[in-house]
């Protein structure tokens, strides 16, 4: 399945995963360990997690945020 887009979240998620995913690249990856420290146990971050249906979405946002400061 290569190539296949990943799973569009909501649109109340899609906006916090596309801001986590400029913070973490602007960031880097500390920030991303930090966000999921300190939310542990809540849904909101789950797309952090590879086992979450948005993660390949949060990733892919990640990708475009990097291409974008290049």
């Amino acid at each position: 399945m290569e190539g296949a887009l990943p799973i569009l979240p909501p649109p109340d998620i899609r906006m916090i995963v596309d801001k986590t995913a400029r913070y973490v690249v602007k960031n880097g990856p500390e920030f991303e360990q930090r966000i999921i420290s300190s939310c542990q146990g809540t849904l909101k971050f789950s797309f952090l997690h590879s086992c979450d249906p948005y993660h390949a979405y949060y990733k892919h946002r990640m990708l475009e945020a990097r291409a974008a400061t290049n």
